[in-house]
């Protein structure tokens, strides 16, 4: 789930709300590499770094250029120790009075395995207290030779683009300012871009729809996609166009894509929905060429056909073959990945290198995923290929936010899964599903699983996604929605369950965001356990003959909600505030053959030396995904004995109302009367928090 603020939340599930979208558009050789920044002349704290890292908006630091030092405490100081934050490319020296620069001050930005060039951008800074170049000349050069120029006279736009031109295999962008829109200013480039780098949004974009999808049990891999249609009147992209951009077109470029909601004070919050790219075939034209259709993929998408060329040197853990993956796509995304810390060390070995010799990436992703524990994302925030165990989080859908009842349809169950190890013997290893009377079996062949340790590891993630239900939504939708979410899902009026994300769809049409369909998974054979008691009262518990480890969920007492106040004759009395969920607990723990444990069902619920009052309070309710099973919601009116669930506060009492009745008398005069409507209501009483419960499960034999 992406963090939000309170505004975001309050403005998501609005009955009316605006939904705003916004599309950076990277069309940018994905291997370029950038060279060296050479000038006329360089301030010492310059960063010619920053003329490529797509940041575009500089940090004011205080300089005495003339004017320039605003007092307003926007400005910071230069360090003695150099510039930390955004300053760009700043030349030297000073433009005159009337602006102008003599001679011209250049910069010359240098790259390489750049292929064709049609495109490139030049950005000033974005504040009117630095100016802009208004007389320059941009140069594409190939070896040292220019193939291309154009001259611009009295500029006052912040960024500039040049197309109409084809250059080949071009190394390098010269820059040269004859004159400064402001006196006594520096040159100043916050970037110098080959290529078409710029933002769309809901006017040039037609329609968008997006499906994130991913598979936690890692027996498949399916990916996020992404589908953008675009007006092209100018025909910048039509394939016929000499003068267009569509040569430069290339997998691997990528689309950065957000959307937002307008919050109350005006401000519009924006989530970013995933960097989605370029692949082979992906584009069409419509409309006699007069729109443009994009169909991409996320990382995930690149890499599932792409065949993995080993190393000199094989990774041996999780955070390298990850990094090993994603190097696969080029230099430029050697970092574009991120692991769980607590697992990026996990051994992951293979017995040699034949045994990954021409394998796809995308089997090899998850056969990694799978023998540690974690599963593969593209994460949306970041657009960075993912490795992470599954969490128990997730937001709250309620009916309001629905647009109709959820359907809810049995899951697949599974009789076992096979294991063939690697362990040089090829010994099958069979593990025991949810479901003895399913018809389905699954079989691994995992090179990393060598130990039936592994295969114990990977039988986890699989179960995961069988059993139990299948939940079939169609909301308003949500940005901050993250496929591996465990959502709490409004059934109808008085009920809910708990089931984890692993498809949404995004649709925009006309600027309004609805019809948006999810898939959840409310599976029942998460844990490596056949054997489930609940316990709402205070007692003991023996252990079951043959139990030597127990999954223990310890559900605390929920809070009481308050009462809501009396009205009167002036105002309506204040609804009571609701109860809190209950405090939260679980973990596995090993036990002794046949152990007793007494419980104790109070405020706190009790297990032994296990206690509910060591848990965590959680804002929607936690989640047993291994049964579906809500608890400790807040706020819930008729809260359910054992459930841990807090009470709703009490309605306010309403506003007593009267009037003047006023008569006409037989004889012509007038009387009056006070007559009342209704008398001022008393407030509810709040509903009482529910008790708390012991939720146990226990081993689960293996075949």
């Amino acid at each position: 789930m992406i963090e939000s603020t309170e505004g975001y939340k309050k403005a998501i599930v609005a009955d009316a709300r605006q939904i705003f979208i916004k599309a950076i558009i990277d069309i940018i050789d994905p291997d370029i590499i950038y060279g060296t920044i050479s000038s006329s002349g360089e301030m010492q704290f310059s960063k010619r770094e920053q003329a490529y890292n797509k940041i575009f908006v500089l940090e004011p630091y205080a300089t005495l250029e003339q004017n320039r030092w605003v007092l307003d405490g926007q400005f910071k100081l230069i360090p003695e120790q150099g510039v930390n934050g955004e300053i760009g490319l700043v030349l030297d020296p000073l433009s005159a009075e009337d602006g102008t620069f003599t001679p011209a001050v250049w910069a010359e930005e240098t790259f390489s395995n750049v292929s064709i060039l049609q495109a490139c951008s030049i950005y000033f800074p974005s504040d009117d207290w630095d100016g802009v170049a208004e007389d320059f000349t941009v140069e594409i050069k190939q070896g040292g030779t220019t193939y291309h120029s154009k001259s611009f006279k009295g500029n006052m736009e912040r960024s500039v683009s040049l197309t109409g031109f084809t250059v080949y295999n071009p190394d390098a962008i010269r820059v040269t300012v004859s004159k400064w829109s402001k006196p006594g200013r520096r040159a100043r480039f916050a970037e110098i871009l080959p290529g078409v780098y710029e933002e769309w949004d809901g006017n040039i974009i037609a329609s968008f729809s997006l499906k994130h999808q991913g598979d936690v049990s890692c027996m498949a891999l399916p990916y996020g996609t992404c589908t953008i249609r675009m007006d092209n009147l100018d025909r910048r992209f039509e394939p016929r166009s000499k003068e267009g951009v569509f040569q430069s077109i290339e997998e691997r470029q990528g689309i950065d894509v957000s959307m937002a909601v307008r919050l109350e004070d005006g401000t519009d919050e924006y989530k970013r929905l995933g960097i989605f790219y370029q692949y082979s075939g992906g584009w069409k034209t419509g409309d006699n060429g007069l729109t443009m259709q994009w169909d991409l993929v996320d990382i995930i998408g690149l890499l599932q056909s792409r065949e993995f060329i080993p190393p000199e040197a094989l990774p041996t853990t999780l955070k390298g073959w990850i990094a090993a993956l994603v190097a696969q796509l080029g230099t430029n995304f050697e970092t574009l990945y991120t692991v769980d810390p607590n697992y990026a060390d996990k051994p992951v070995v293979v017995r040699s290198s034949s045994d990954v010799v021409g394998m796809k990436c995308g089997d090899l992703l998850r056969y990694v995923c799978m023998a540690t524990g974690t599963w593969p994302r593209a994460d949306a925030e970041t657009g960075y290929l993912a490795a992470e165990p599954l969490w128990s989080q997730g937001n709250k859908l309620t009916l309001d936010n629905l647009q109709s009842y959820p359907v809810m349809k049995a899951n697949n169950d599974i009789a076992a899964i096979i294991f063939t190890l690697n362990d040089g013997n090829n010994t099958q290893y069979i593990v025991s599903g949810n479901s003895t009377a399913s018809s389905e079996t699954k079989s691994v062949q995992n090179p990393f699983i060598k130990t039936k340790g592994d295969a114990l590891t990977a039988a986890k993630l699989i179960l995961s996604c069988y059993g139990g239900n299948r939940l079939e939504i169609v909301g308003r939708g949500d940005m901050t929605s993250e496929i591996g979410d465990v959502d709490t899902v409004w059934l109808n009026e008085s009920s809910a369950t708990t089931a984890r994300r692993i498809q949404q769809d995004l649709s925009l049409k006309d600027g309004v965001l609805k019809d948006c369909t999810s898939i959840l998974l409310q599976a029942d054979g998460s844990f490596l356990f056949q054997n489930r008691a609940v316990i709402t009262q205070s007692g003991s518990w023996t252990v079951p003959e043959g139990a030597t480890k127990l999954r223990l969920i310890l559900v605390g007492k929920g809070g009481n909600g308050t009462a809501g106040t009396d009205g009167n004759w002036d105002e309506a009395g204040q609804d009571g505030q609701d109860g809190l969920g209950a405090l939260v607990w679980a973990g596995t723990v090993s036990i002794n053959p046949q152990q007793q444990f007494n419980i104790q069902i109070d405020e706190d619920t009790i297990f032994g030396q296990y206690s509910s009052a060591d848990g965590s309070r959680f804002e929607y309710g936690y989640t047993d995904i291994a049964s579906g099973d809500s608890f400790a919601r807040t706020g819930v009116q008729n809260p359910v004995t054992g459930s841990g669930d807090g009470g709703a506060g009490g309605a306010g009492g309403i506003k007593g109302n009267k009037h003047r009745k006023t008569t006409t008398n037989s004889d012509g005069s007038t009387s009056s009367k006070m007559v009342i409507d209704n008398y001022p209501g008393e407030g509810m009483p709040g509903k009482a928090g529910a008790t708390g419960c012991v939720v146990i499960y226990w081993d689960k034999e293996e075949t």
